[in-house]
């Protein structure tokens, strides 16, 4: 959804199994899954997004490879959206293993925002 209005809201992203995202000019709102509230940053303020696999690593590949507990629940656990501050801070939210284009399209514009913001400082 694209529109402006008194908040200048570009995008909102509301998608099950995903963080809810508002997309604003000078900042973005996210809120977690099992939370009634949006957490606001700036742009200014961060220093990057992330959004992995915590499974993706080598001693839960080996686990994974080796134990049949391990296969069949890894495909099920939550991935992880990281917002890591400036300050030294960060947020981590859990999202959904599943891909979702709305919500990597609204990642990359907080990445493009997040870009910019350090190029013309």
């Amino acid at each position: 959804m694209i529109k402006d209005s008194k908040e200048n809201e570009i995008l909102r992203v509301e998608e099950k199994g995903f963080p809810m995202v508002k997309i604003h000019r000078d900042e973005f709102q996210i809120k977690a899954l099992d939370y009634w509230d949006f957490r606001t940053f700036k742009y200014s303020d961060v220093k990057r997004v992330s959004h992995y696999n915590p499974n993706d690593n080598w001693f839960m590949r080996l686990y994974i490879s080796t134990s049949i507990a391990g296969r069949m629940f890894a495909k099920k656990d939550p991935w992880i959206l990281k917002i890591v501050l400036k300050n030294g801070g960060d947020w981590r939210y859990k999202t959904s293993p599943t891909h979702n284009m709305e919500f990597r399209n609204a990642l990359k514009l907080i990445e493009e925002k997040i870009s910019l913001q350090t190029k013309f400082k």
